[in-house]
């Protein structure tokens, strides 16, 4: 047992009614009370000694309350009526989700404790500081800068019975490691949504949303290959085309233009345009070579080629013999 003596006695409440000093001044003297062993039929008159006079002394006096009444039953509550504002708890709770770091990890830290002990000393039984203590958890990571929210999330997972306390004693110490800043504008707009819960529960399979948004990807994908291979395609017509009327226009122009069904002579920067594509030397088309030309090569018209060769040949002989037949001269 401590004796009273070598205890720090609780402040003098001065009568501020923000709810704040309200309630940390019922934690001291909680806390007195508590490590001096005070009984039950004594704390009221102990804590009357810590209330400022004339304000909260004369408070006291006019609310009807005896000295030896109940210290938590009877006069807490009507303390609390008296000097807690209303609703101080439900501004509380909305402060404590919209608290976003704005200087640093520190004091951040600091407010947060600040208004979450205003609300478990609001709390009326464990049960409600259990809700408190859950709310806070969640506010507390949804608030942090996001690398520590990475971490924090990421230490739950490992250690999924962590009370409050050590989850801020962690917060402390990777803040003294990596010296975390505060969220750029364009995440401080908006809480984020704390990801526990999803982690908790997830699964492998992906969600009906994901399913839909991959759908439209794969159709839109599906469309983009269609157009092209319709590009492709018109591409490779027109291309078949051009091939063929210039084919055509070159047989008839080298039927036109040469009577003996020879193919033109080649320049030197034909000849090497030829050897680069892989030409045909004869037609001057690509696709195939020489001796396979389906214009002078060694068939059909080739023969004609041939037989026009033989006779030019043959006429001559004959000619310088004077025996030339009337059919072929």
């Amino acid at each position: 047992m401590v004796s009273p003596a070598r205890l720090n006695p609780p402040p003098v409440f001065k009568g501020a009614r923000d709810g704040f000093s309200a309630l940390a001044w019922l934690l001291a003297v909680n806390r007195y009370f508590t490590l001096a062993k005070v009984e039950e039929a004594d704390r009221t008159p102990h804590a009357l000694s810590y209330l400022d006079t004339p304000g909260p002394a004369r408070w006291f006096d006019g609310c009807g309350l005896a000295d030896t009444c109940d210290f938590e039953k009877e006069f807490t509550p009507a303390f609390k009526k008296e000097y807690i504002p209303h609703n101080f708890a439900g501004n509380c709770r909305r402060a404590l989700t919209s608290l976003r770091m704005t200087s640093d990890f520190p004091t951040f830290l600091t407010t947060f404790k600040d208004l979450l002990g205003a609300l478990l000393g609001y709390a009326e039984n464990e049960s409600a500081k259990a809700t408190v203590n859950e709310f806070a958890q969640t506010s507390f990571i949804d608030n942090c800068p996001l690398a520590l929210q990475q971490l924090i999330e990421g230490y739950i997972l490992q250690h999924p019975s962590i009370t409050l306390s050590d989850l801020f004693q962690y917060a402390t110490e990777m803040d003294r490691i990596y010296s975390f800043k505060p969220n750029s504008p364009t995440h401080s707009s908006a809480p984020l949504v704390s990801s526990l819960a999803s982690f908790s529960s997830s699964s492998s399979q992906a969600t009906p949303m994901e399913i839909d948004h991959i759908s439209v990807q794969l159709h839109n994908i599906n469309k983009r290959f269609d157009r092209l291979e319709k590009n492709n395609g018109r591409n490779n017509h027109s291309s078949r085309n051009n091939n063929n009327n210039n084919y055509n226009n070159y047989k008839n122009n080298n039927n036109n233009n040469n009577n003996n069904g020879h193919p033109a002579r080649l320049n030197d920067n034909e000849r090497q345009r030829l050897i680069n594509t892989g030409g045909c030397f004869r037609c001057r088309q690509i696709g195939h070579m020489g001796p396979n030309c389906p214009i002078f090569g060694n068939n059909g018209n080739n023969n004609n080629r041939q037989g026009r060769w033989v006779f030019q040949l043959l006429a001559g002989d004959a000619s310088e013999s004077g025996n030339a037949p009337d059919a072929q001269a």
